[in-house]
Formats: C-alpha cells, sequence, structure tokens
C-alpha cells in the first residue's frame, strides 16, 4: 500500500484498478529481485518532480531497466547538489557582509532591501541560516533555536521561531528546484508589509511554469515517450529515441517496469493538474 501511495491520496484510495493490474503482473511474472529494486527507486513519496536533480535520476532509472540491474539513484528527498550549496554559501556570505555594513559587495545582490538596523538583523539570521544549512540539517536547526532566543527584533524572531516558520520552512527544503529564488523573495520581502510564505516540497511545483518552464513539459514528454514504448510505436522525436534507446528490448519484465514507471509519472502529473486546476486525459494500461 505505502509504495503505491499517489500525491494528496491517502492509503487504499490509491488502489485504482492499474494498481491492481501491475501488482498482479507482479505475481505472475515472478519479477525478479533487481526488478522490484528498480521499481521502488521510482517516482513516489522521497523521490519527487520538485527536486534539483530530478531528472538526473528519471533518466538514471529509465538506464536501470535496460541494464537489467539497480543502483544509487540521484534526485531524492535532501539531495542537494553541489554547486546548489556553493551558491547558497556565497549568497549566505554576501547577505552576512552587507547586515554588517550595509554594502553590496561588488554590485552582487542589487535586490536587497534599504538598510535599516531592523533588516539588518533580519539579512543576518537568513545569512546565517544560510550558511548552517550548507553543512547540514542539524547545523540548520541549531543555528535557527540560537537566533529563536537571540533575535532582538521581532522581524528576524520571525524568520525562524516556530517549525513553520519562513526561513526554516524553506532551507529544510533545501533539495527543492526553488531554493534560491524563495531565499531571494525572502530577503525582498522584508521591506513589504508580510513576510514570503514559501511553497516547498510538492507545492513548490505551482510555481514550475514561472521559475522552471521547461520541468513540467518535460516530465509529460517522458510519459508520452514511455506511452509509445509501451504501444510498440516507433519514436517520433530525438528525446523519445532517447528514451527508447535507454529502456532497452521489450521483454516482459522491462513491460512490467516501463508500465510501472509510466504509472507513478501519470500520479505526478495528475497532482500538478490539480495544483493548477486542470483536468487532462492521460493514456490506460487497462
Amino acid at each position: 500500500m505505502e509504495w503505491w501511495e499517489a500525491p494528496g491520496i491517502e492509503g487504499r484510495e490509491a488502489f485504482d484498478e492499474e494498481i491492481l493490474y501491475l501488482n498482479n503482473l507482479t505475481e505472475s511474472l515472478a519479477v525478479p529481485r533487481w526488478a522490484v529494486l528498480v521499481r521502488d527507486l521510482m517516482p513516489r513519496w522521497g523521490f519527487e518532480p520538485c527536486s534539483h536533480r530530478f531528472f538526473v535520476g528519471l533518466e538514471q532509472v529509465m538506464t536501470m531497466i535496460g541494464e537489467g540491474r539497480a543502483y544509487t539513484r540521484l534526485g531524492g528527498c535532501s539531495d542537494v547538489p553541489l554547486t546548489t550549496l556553493r551558491d547558497l554559501e556565497a549568497v549566505g556570505t554576501q547577505l552576512v557582509a552587507w547586515a554588517e555594513n550595509g554594502r553590496r559587495e561588488g554590485g552582487s545582490l542589487p535586490w536587497l532591501p534599504l538598510w535599516s538596523p531592523e533588516r539588518a538583523e533580519a539579512v543576518r539570521v537568513i545569512g546565517v541560516l544560510s550558511l548552517a544549512a550548507c553543512q547540514g540539517p542539524v547545523a540548520l536547526d541549531e543555528a535557527a533555536d540560537r537566533w529563536a532566543g537571540q533575535a532582538s527584533t521581532e522581524l528576524a524572531r520571525s524568520l525562524v521561531d516556530g517549525e513553520e516558520s519562513p526561513l526554516v520552512t524553506l532551507l529544510r527544503h533545501a533539495c527543492a528546484y526553488n531554493l534560491l529564488w524563495g531565499l531571494r523573495r525572502l530577503v525582498t520581502s522584508l521591506g513589504e508589509p508580510e513576510l514570503f510564505t514559501p511553497q516547498v516540497c510538492r507545492d513548490a511545483l505551482l510555481l514550475a511554469p514561472q521559475l522552471d518552464p521547461g520541468r513540467l513539459p518535460l516530465l509529460r514528454a517522458t510519459a508520452e515517450a514511455l506511452v509509445r514504448w509501451l504501444l510498440k510505436k516507433p519514436p517520433t522525436t530525438c528525446w523519445e529515441g532517447q528514451v527508447f534507446a535507454l529502456l532497452g528490448p521489450r521483454e516482459p519484465v522491462r513491460e512490467f517496469l516501463v508500465a510501472s514507471l509510466y504509472k507513478t509519472i501519470k500520479l505526478w502529473l495528475v497532482h500538478v493538474d490539480n495544483l493548477h486546476g486542470e483536468n487532462r486525459v492521460y493514456f490506460s494500461l487497462i
């Protein structure tokens, strides 16, 4: 039951006829261990389209299907690329420097608000916690607890006080593709009547058309390529041809895995449609 839980759906409500069909295939095909391991690496909770490296991990899963073996996959929850950590460290360092001297070093971070003692402390908190997040969740929580107790202004305290405080929420989801945009938006909101409320994890997909226009179309294109492979139709684009090459030749276990992969992506697409108020029709496995 847990493996098939769909985005936004609890328990047995997720067990539609397609899932029952795939579960029956698991038994009738006597699916080998490697194939079960690959299926368990497919997009579900813990491997979600909001991740920085989701499509890297998705390509790895398709490669595993073609090669007939499972191995470590990127793009899961808490997976923050080294390049993102480097950018986060750079922004954190610049924010702390600005809080101390009120200057934008080298013309960087032009989106900072006008300097004031209250905003300076708030920006310092954002910078310090950004640097702590580069060291991991323990360092982040310790820094948040420390600043929640020592902040001298309500603005700075509101950033870190409580489990759902905006800064802590944002940095705890550093694996989401909109991290740096959210950090910038939080800083700019220091000069506004209300602080920015981050949209993280699955809700970050609501912003994908504006922040990462290719993310959702690529997810849909992947689903369409899997359908063509299942229907034994030739690829019509270079992208579909590459997907076919990764998946390898057809045989019963691969067909089960490709159908399972399509189903997991389809569940996410339905979730995305719900976020955006859309109602699309998708290919049915049965």
